[in-house]
């Protein structure tokens, strides 16, 4: 009798023992990525009583490149947007890379209902990276991610230096309705530049155009 009990706990205990390993076997490795982003914040300027953000449909966002990033490209051109280790990180999830046209505007906490439309990056005579979005809701008090910017690790900076992006000019954020025609452009901003993975942002304050 004592027997037969034993073996029927046992057995009863079987399937939480099968079931254990399958479960510890479901977490997954952060994914380790070569890009990250910097945070745009939108504040309504001083001119401003309401928001001078409604009625915005797409915002274009131009960020020049410091110098760490600039020598970065220089030394490695396979990495500019039309290189074959670029390509797949600004364009779609499935051309097998980090796929940053996808990735850039995935949900984040205080973040924009956003989707990128475009990426332009020039090397030429500026250094610089135009992103244009798609913008469902309102903007203020929320953030949008500028990227992709290669991380501290993958650029190497020379002398302790960041992978930093700066604001140029009051004309490098603005807005624009359906029709194309700008909303609002930025009266101020502060600070004028972050780096790659930079908790703080950019604020930029706003005032209609129209």
């Amino acid at each position: 009798m004592l027997v037969k009990l034993l073996r029927s706990k046992a057995l009863a205990a079987l399937p939480v023992l099968l079931v254990a390993p399958l479960v510890t076997g479901c977490d997954e490795e952060p994914e380790s990525l070569e890009h990250g982003f910097v945070n745009v914040e939108f504040k309504r300027g001083q001119s401003e009583e309401t928001s001078p953000y409604t009625g915005t449909s797409t915002v274009q966002i131009t960020l020049l490149y410091r110098e760490c990033l600039i020598a970065f490209y220089d030394a490695n051109p396979q990495y500019q947007q039309l290189g074959e280790d670029g390509e797949p990180v600004f364009g779609a999830r499935d051309l097998g890379g980090e796929g940053w046209f996808d990735r850039l505007c995935d949900e984040r906490s205080g973040q924009a209902d956003c989707t990128v439309l475009e990426f332009r990056q020039e090397l030429d005579q500026a250094s610089q990276l135009t992103i244009e979005y798609e913008i469902n809701g309102d903007l203020e008090d929320r953030v949008l991610p500028f990227g992709p910017i290669p991380t501290e690790e993958l650029a190497s900076c020379a002398a302790g230096g960041q992978p930093i992006v700066r604001v140029g000019s009051n004309g490098a954020v603005r807005g624009l309705d359906a029709n194309g025609d700008v909303v609002w452009a930025t009266e101020a901003f502060e600070p004028s530049e972050a780096a790659t993975g930079q908790g703080a942002p950019i604020t930029i304050r706003a005032g209609r155009s129209n």
